[in-house]
């Protein structure tokens, strides 16, 4: 009964479908658009760690072979180089290369900061200061052709610290265009990537990708550190609205892949036991969200104070005893070595994860949980060969019924011969244009002579756990090879399939990138479910972007006011208010207040401050009897007398702007 109801929905889309135009075309060969250096290479080539030295010792060497790492990523700062004008010394960089050579680990070169010989040392912002630079990378491009190196324009410009004195997107997008026609003139097969930020500044980022970032570079890195309360999977919706923007802003034809080009987590705020699960983890979510490079920073402490957060993110200490997070590196490496990525597989939960890696006619699976230690089941169909943990110690009586996982990571060899479920998904990678197309078109008309599709619809409709998630999976990988009305009517029946919050939530992301109105149906009784409210305010916010570029503001306006209710990404909500404005459409003060009532802001309060914090502890001191609080009185404390101040809040988001009303200082206010 089931699998009437599926094809017979399946039979409606093509009905709803009739004289709908497809707004853009994907295939197989996206894959071959992308720089051969950021493609999804096999294990280890785009796992990697960031390294100081260019003379390592060979303890350095040593232990970065015995890790098995496959990229590390090092500045080629100008000012080393280029010490007299026009005078380039490449010699300590020719050895790290070398090095490099013979350890067979790839290198991403940071092309970065300023030199004192040019505009007094500070990031380049003048004319000659452009030329000089542009005629350093070409030497630099040149000496290096065909060593397949990555260079990275910058490390963080979008924080004064590295652009100095103080960060100007304009002069940076002027560096950037000044140097990447010179790199590529000496290379034409040379990999660039950009913009590497400090954190996902998605502002910074779409600035850059209006002024035409995205024409120069092969590649979008990113530094995606987070407090340490913060796993690695909470980068995933990050990730999203990022490709989103280089999706709206990329050339047309070009796949422009996103890179985490440096990010890890320090032993002084977090226990050495769990920064080794995190870099597991982090490794691992990266190749589950397609990530084809992986920094963690950093290979070595940098020092030896332990209360000083930049001396205690390396994987072995400053004597190079090892960390666990070294012992994971290692670990992680040595079991999926050789193996490729083929991607995350739904166990049911939205907190768990199963990635699935393969190696000619091997399979294996990393499974970790953000939530608490539990036990899931593959049934009797799954065979295992062997298990290991994170740190590579053996799982005893591992039994296929009863799999415990939490937040440490495990990897399982497959025993031969895999049930039919692995199998379909190990074959998803290998089917051809023409294959896709007969198996779409077979579900689509509910046609029954493709076999492949047949296990689909046989999977959809059963109950095996298992066999549902991977039908699901297959769906959404054939999806994103077939053109746009065809994905679409796929996403919708994945959308309409409950059991899989996960794959729903994918099916949305996918609704959102392709931004068609004809959508909305399928969507909005989405904004009711709690599990995926924000993934569909995301698409109500998308499709608001496309009616401000096309004039319709009111229309916009409404669904701004729908979507803002359901939790969006908050910069999603300001680039539409910001184009707006730029536009001069900007929303009354008054259809802010509503919106920020609606989203669970309050607009007016009471403050009172700054207390000073002279004991160095105002967080545990009362300032104020809460008991016995009277807005209309004067509160004194330490001999001074402070007054409750009305605050009232514009704007989508009305956060209370302590720092402004008070300095940016160590104190305490109410």
């Amino acid at each position: 009964m089931k699998r009437k109801i599926i094809l017979s929905l399946l039979s409606c889309l093509l009905l709803f479908f009739v004289g709908c135009n497809s707004k853009q075309n994907k295939t197989l060969n996206d894959v071959e658009k992308i720089h051969p250096a950021l493609q999804m290479l096999p294990v280890p080539s785009g796992l990697g760690v960031n390294i100081h030295f260019y003379e390592g010792n060979k303890k350095d060497q040593s232990m970065l072979k015995e890790a098995g790492v496959g990229i590390v990523r090092m500045d080629v700062s100008w000012i080393g180089i280029e010490k007299s004008k026009g005078q380039y010394d490449f010699s300590r960089h020719d050895k790290l290369i070398n090095d490099l050579e013979e350890l067979g680990i790839r290198l991403l070169f940071i092309i970065d900061y300023g030199n004192p010989l040019y505009d007094d040392g500070f990031a380049p912002h003048t004319k000659e200061g452009r030329n000089a630079y542009t005629q350093f990378c070409s030497a630099l491009a040149e000496r290096y052709s065909g060593k397949g190196i990555i260079w990275e324009l910058w490390n963080e410009p979008n924080s004064d610290k590295f652009w100095t004195p103080t960060v100007d997107i304009n002069n940076y997008m002027a560096f950037c265009q000044a140097v990447v026609p010179a790199i590529r003139n000496k290379d034409r097969n040379a990999c660039i990537i950009a913009p590497a930020t400090s954190a996902f500044d998605m502002k910074f980022m779409e600035s850059c990708f209006e002024k035409g970032l995205l024409d120069l570079v092969d590649g979008v890195s990113v530094h995606p550190y987070r407090n340490p309360e913060s796993s690695p999977e909470s980068t995933f919706d990050e990730y999203y609205l990022l490709s989103l923007l280089i999706d709206q802003y990329k050339p047309e034809g070009k796949v422009i892949p996103m890179l985490s080009g440096e990010w890890g987590y320090n032993t002084k705020d977090l226990s050495r036991k769990l920064q080794g699960k995190y870099l597991s983890r982090q490794w691992l979510a990266n190749m589950s969200y397609n990530i084809p490079i992986s920094i963690w920073y950093d290979w070595h402490d940098d020092g030896q104070d332990p209360k000083e957060g930049e001396h205690n993110f390396g994987t072995v200490t400053w004597d190079y005893k090892e960390k666990p997070s070294y012992v994971a590196m290692k670990t992680l490496i040595e079991q999926f070595k050789g193996y490729q990525t083929i991607g995350r597989i739904s166990l049911g939960s939205i907190d768990d994860y199963m990635l699935l890696l393969q190696k000619n006619d091997k399979i294996k699976l990393a499974l970790w949980s953000s939530s608490n230690i539990h036990s899931i089941s593959f049934g009797n169909d799954v065979q295992i060969l062997q298990g290991i943990n994170y740190l590579g110690k053996s799982i005893s009586n591992i039994n296929n019924e009863k799999i415990e996982i939490g937040d440490e990571p495990i990897y399982l060899d497959i025993k031969k011969p895999f049930p039919s479920w692995l199998k379909m998904i190990g074959k998803m990678n290998d089917l051809t244009s023409d294959e896709v197309e007969s198996i779409v078109q077979s579900l689509l008309k509910n046609n029954e002579q493709n076999e492949f599709a047949n296990d689909i619809l046989e999977y959809l409709n059963g109950d095996q756990p298992q066999q549902l998630h991977a039908a699901i999976y297959s769906l959404l990988m054939l999806a994103r090879k077939v053109n746009t009305d065809d994905a679409l009517k796929i996403y919708y029946l994945v959308l309409d399939i409950r059991e899989d919050v996960l794959s729903s939530k994918q099916a949305l992301n996918e609704i959102a990138k392709i931004g068609a109105e004809e959508s909305m149906g399928k969507v909005a009784p989405k904004m009711n479910d709690s599990n995926l409210m924000k993934e569909a305010s995301l698409y109500y916010l998308n499709i608001a972007y496309k009616m401000v570029i096309e004039g319709k503001y009111e229309d916009a306006e409404y669904l701004l006011m729908d979507a803002i209710k359901f939790s969006p990404p908050r910069y999603a909500v300001d680039r539409l208010l910001d184009k707006m404005k730029r536009d001069n459409k900007d929303i009354d003060t008054n259809t802010f207040k509503k919106m920020a009532q609606s989203a669970g802001f309050i607009n007016n309060w009471k403050v009172i401050g700054p207390f000073s914090n002279s004991n160095n502890n105002n967080e545990l001191t009362e300032y104020i009897s809460v008991k016995e609080i009277d807005l209309s009185k004067p509160i004194k404390y330490d001999k001074s007398v402070f007054n409750w101040k009305n605050l009232e809040l514009d704007g989508a988001f009305p956060v209370i702007p302590l720092a402004e009303l008070y300095g940016r200082k160590e104190a305490a206010a109410y």
